[in-house]
């Protein structure tokens, strides 16, 4: 065994463009204890060294009080928690915990087990001992967060797994139809009250897609569809829950036999092969968590709670109501539902909070779109006009409404803003920050947002404390957001920059080193390739940056060459996702340190298919030493015709693009004078995709009306001779009637310096010189525009716009 760093470089690399990033940096644990040991006094003898103080810190203070495991041990054996001597309880837990693998402390199996939880769910408080106990170990063996113990696989050859077919067709015969009759009050999205997954949706392809992962082909009776009715009597059609859990099981079975088991070609060059559970997790550290006081990681995976985390009393629990669904590798998704604290817990908030007069949203975020408006991620509040702090989104842009003293109204406004559209649909680290100094501040991935406060800041003393937590809508249930939120934490100090840096590089949610052992195919004990896995979402899996490393040698002097590296799932190698597949390389030598070989920075997708617990995944070479199998690629399929017929070659451009073009044909920036208005306001009326067949009446009703402001903008810039702006009709006198200026003087000094700015010469499809300016001298002199009885000086001005508009606003702009 060794301990090896996380690859804070490669991950940085990676996930960069996913959405996150990884670290190798230091913990700083939590030390943060709110009441966890609901004040029971230790006046026994001092510890008698630091680690027996951090014992105190980390284990006693939070496991002390009765209601959670001092009502016991205290006094009953073994008493790690006696309140005599705390040296005496350091030696009574000792035996109990594992510091180099908190997982696996016999205190936490035993609570996993189901041994007095204090919570609901035992897996949830099994969790809150590995934290406690990885944070004493933090600080007793100076590990880290950073920091992981790769473990030693169990050797195992691929086997052959049965695999789900594309069609339905089985899953509709033998199993749909329990599942139509006795699931559909819940597990579908339409139902009063759903609860995700959607196996009984009324679409069999959608229930086929959600319920791959409860069903275990190769072995029915370990399939979760099974479990919960046999283990958990959940929602047993019948008086007998164990009856129905046959029912179900032989109905898989009978699916199961139907289909053709499926073994790797025994001519492939193979790894042994590993069950994601098989691997290492990786250490959840790097994070900077001295003052959390709330904290949602969603490791729990199912049930209708969230567990608050954080180890601070009272926790604030969230209760799921409406559609809200797990997610794969941590994290839950919103679709029209909230999951909401009790007004009694979350008054911890406003508590802690005002007491420092600081504090830090954070959050993991994947929007599902950046087309949502007065959203609501996370909110502490009552209402949608009253609130102490909500984190919201609008359109591409993050939302932070505060409530602050008298510098604010009830609602928290006027309301911060983040500059530039920094919202994506894709996985983003967002936190908000506030003391009385600096005021409120947004980072995205780890950096500062350019939004300025409008408020000056001021006190946190008119905080409500009778509001709740709620994350994916408001209090009111109107304000709805739609989104995966991967974890969420409240702290009540200002986070510095640097360590909103250090948790955005520390990452967020489940991920595993899975090591491959190829030592038996290069004749070296303990060679493997390890990928770090995790789940991207509920249908896939990312193995990212693989390296090569020898956990039985800290030199490895043979260079051996590896080329073609492929990833199979169950027995099948598939033909797409395969990133390594152009790897030549040589592993090995000089380029071998104890912390192993970096093979590549990239990652790639794998689809979940027969769940996290049964998917079983190995490795291929065309070359592994001596070793040699030649990839033959699949013809790729033959093109099907387009049904819709040839596609126009040419496209529009959107909104954005039309506001920057006009810009820059006039020479007015785009936030000048009234433009940035005129533009917010017709930004809906514009096109918002490139597709010329989707072209609409109100689409050039918003670009003529655009165009107009930006040669109002041009022509009076000219008028008052503003320098900022480069003249284009420079030879037009604003100052003379439209009446005295001739037909060729409008065209020198108006057409055709429109024609050369806005049209251009020499391109291969450009409409005709001469039909152009024609159109526009039928404008000028056909329509009486340039003839006048009255005010013809500022005629001179309005036949100048309307030609400039005419230009402006026309294919020649539009299109691309």
């Amino acid at each position: 065994m060794r301990y090896l760093p996380l690859v804070s470089a490669l991950l940085a690399a990676l996930i960069s463009g996913c959405g996150g990033s990884s670290s190798g940096s230091d913990t700083t644990p939590n030390v943060n204890n709110g009441g966890g040991n609901n004040n029971v006094n230790y006046d026994g003898p001092a510890p008698r060294n630091a680690d027996v103080s951090a014992f105190k810190i980390y284990i006693w203070n939070n496991m002390v009080s009765e209601q959670r495991c001092g009502a016991c041990h205290r006094d009953q054996q073994p008493a790690f928690l006696q309140t005599g001597d705390i040296n005496q309880a350091y030696a009574a837990a000792n035996p109990l915990i594992n510091l180099n693998q908190p997982a696996s402390s016999q205190m936490v199996q035993k609570v996993a087990g189901g041994h007095n939880c204090w919570e609901s769910d035992s897996q949830f408080c099994a969790d809150q001992i590995s934290t406690w106990i990885s944070a004493w170990a933090g600080e007793s063996l100076g590990l880290g967060g950073g920091t992981t113990e790769l473990e030693e696989p169990p050797i195992k050859d691929p086997g052959n797994s049965k695999n789900f077919p594309q069609d339905p067709s089985l899953f509709q015969t033998h199993v749909y139809p329990l599942l139509d009759d006795h699931c559909s009050d819940c597990h579908q999205s339409d139902a009063n009250t759903p609860q995700g997954p959607y196996l009984a949706a009324d679409d069999v392809n959608e229930a086929y897609t959600a319920v791959r992962s409860k069903i275990d082909l190769n072995s029915p009776e370990l399939s979760r569809l099974v479990e919960r009715l046999g283990e958990d009597s959940h929602n047993c059609w019948s008086d007998n829950c164990d009856s129905d859990a046959l029912a179900m099981e032989n109905a898989i079975r009978a699916m199961a036999n139907a289909i053709v088991p499926t073994a790797p070609d025994n001519d492939l060059v193979l790894s042994k092969s590993l069950n994601v559970d098989d691997g290492t997790l990786a250490a959840g550290g790097g994070r900077y968590e001295s003052n959390i006081i709330a904290r949602y990681e969603f490791k729990t995976g199912e049930g209708l709670t969230a567990f608050d985390s954080s180890g601070v009393d009272p926790s604030i629990h969230l209760q799921f109501n409406g559609d809200v669904t797990w997610e794969g590798g941590w994290g839950i998704r919103l679709n029209n539902g909230k999951a909401q604290g009790s007004t009694a817990t979350s008054k911890k908030l406003s508590d802690m909070i005002r007491t420092t007069g600081e504090l830090t949203l954070e959050a993991w975020l994947v929007p599902a779109s950046t087309g949502q408006d007065d959203a609501h991620i996370i909110s502490y509040s009552a209402g949608p006009d009253a609130r102490n702090l909500t984190l919201a989104q609008s359109g591409s842009n993050y939302q932070l409404f505060q409530r602050i003293g008298e510098a604010t109204d009830g609602n928290g406004e006027p309301v911060l803003e983040t500059a530039d559209d920094p919202l994506q649909a894709s996985l983003q680290h967002v936190a908000v920050t506030f003391d009385p100094v600096n005021g409120r501040q947004i980072y995205i991935n780890g950096a500062r947002n350019g939004a300025t406060d409008p408020v000056i800041p001021a006190l946190l003393n008119t905080w409500d404390d009778t509001f709740a937590l709620v994350l994916g809508n408001e209090a009111s249930s109107d304000r709805p957001w739609e989104g995966v939120i991967r974890f969420a934490a409240i702290h009540n100090r200002a986070l510095t920059e640097e360590q909103i840096r250090t948790n955005f590089d520390a990452g967020v949610g489940e991920r595993y080193f899975l090591p491959f052992y190829i030592g038996h195919l290069i004749d070296q004990p303990g060679a493997y390739v390890v990928f770090e896995v995790s789940r991207f979402d509920n249908f896939s899996y990312l193995f990212a940056a693989p390296y090569f490393i020898n956990l039985e040698q800290d030199i490895v002097s043979e260079e051996v060459p590896l080329a073609g590296l492929r990833l199979g799932i169950n027995g099948q190698v598939p033909d797409v996702a395969q990133a390594f597949a152009t790897l030549d390389t040589e592993i090995g030598g000089d380029g071998y340190s104890e912390q192993g070989e970096t093979l590549s920075r990239l990652g790639t997708l794998l689809p979940v298919e027969q769940g996290q617990d049964n998917d079983e995944f190995f490795l291929t070479f065309e070359r592994l030493g001596s070793h040699t199998h030649v990839h033959t690629e699949p013809q790729p399929l033959p093109l099907t015709p387009n049904e819709y017929g040839e596609q126009p070659l040419a496209g529009l451009r959107n909104f954005a693009e039309i506001n920057a073009t006009m810009s820059v044909l006039t020479g007015v920036p785009e936030g000048y004078g009234d433009v940035p208005d005129t533009y917010q306001r017709l930004r809906t009326q514009l096109p918002s995709e490139e597709n010329i067949e989707a072209f609409l009446t109100a689409h050039q009703v918003g670009v003529a009306q655009l165009s107009i402001e930006y040669c109002n903008a041009l022509v009076e810039a000219e008028r008052t001779n503003d320098g900022s702006i480069t003249p284009l009709f420079s030879g037009l006198n604003y100052n003379v009637g439209a009446d005295t200026i001739t037909q060729q003087q409008w065209r020198d000094w108006v057409i055709s310096p429109l024609f050369e700015r806005m049209v251009g010469n020499g391109q291969a499809d450009q409409p005709a010189r001469a039909d152009v300016e024609g159109e526009l001298e039928s404008l000028l002199f056909n329509t009486n525009l340039t003839q006048c009885s009255s005010d013809c000086v500022e005629r001179t001005a309005t036949a100048a716009k309307a030609a400039c508009a005419a230009m402006l606003g026309s294919a020649t702009m539009l299109m691309q």
